[in-house]
């Protein structure tokens, strides 16, 4: 038993080593876009109430992903507000960023902060509710729901 767990030990830093990806031994999660969402005091939806919200009408979607990449396909309704232009989008729609107008922000995926930096940004600026679909557009396209 004990050959059979240092073999398995050796094998495995080797792999980890000579592998392409290793997987990091101590990894820095404050950077997580979901820790960080939790230490802002983001809420955090998950596919199925994202698909509610979007269906309600009560929030205004906002994709915070390039416009190339909005233009590409985003999810019905949403409006492209991507986070490395957020001040021009802002000036561009005030008019619908009223502080009592909640907005569900989302990017590409579980592993992009853009959507969670446009949330930070946004309440910031007044916006009373954000939420955060960190599953994103791929998710949100995995799952199959319509995509504009």
């Amino acid at each position: 038993m004990a050959a059979l767990l240092a073999c398995a030990l050796l094998l495995g830093t080797a792999a980890q080593l000579l592998g392409p990806r290793g997987i990091p031994w101590i990894q820095d999660h404050s950077t997580n876009p979901l820790v960080m969402a939790q230490l802002a005091d983001i809420e955090i939806v998950d596919i199925d109430k994202a698909r509610d919200i979007q269906e309600s009408g009560d929030f205004l979607l906002l994709d915070a992903r390039r416009i190339e990449d909005f233009n590409a396909g985003h999810i019905p309704t949403a409006i492209s507000f991507p986070n490395t232009a957020r001040e021009e989008a802002l000036n561009e729609l005030a008019v619908l960023l009223q502080p009592e107008q909640p907005l569900l922000v989302y990017c590409s995926g579980p592993e992009c902060d853009e959507a969670l930096l446009l949330g930070i940004f946004l309440r910031d600026q007044g916006t009373q509710k954000v939420v955060l679909f960190a599953g994103g557009f791929s998710q949100w396209k995995h799952a199959g729901l319509p995509v504009e």
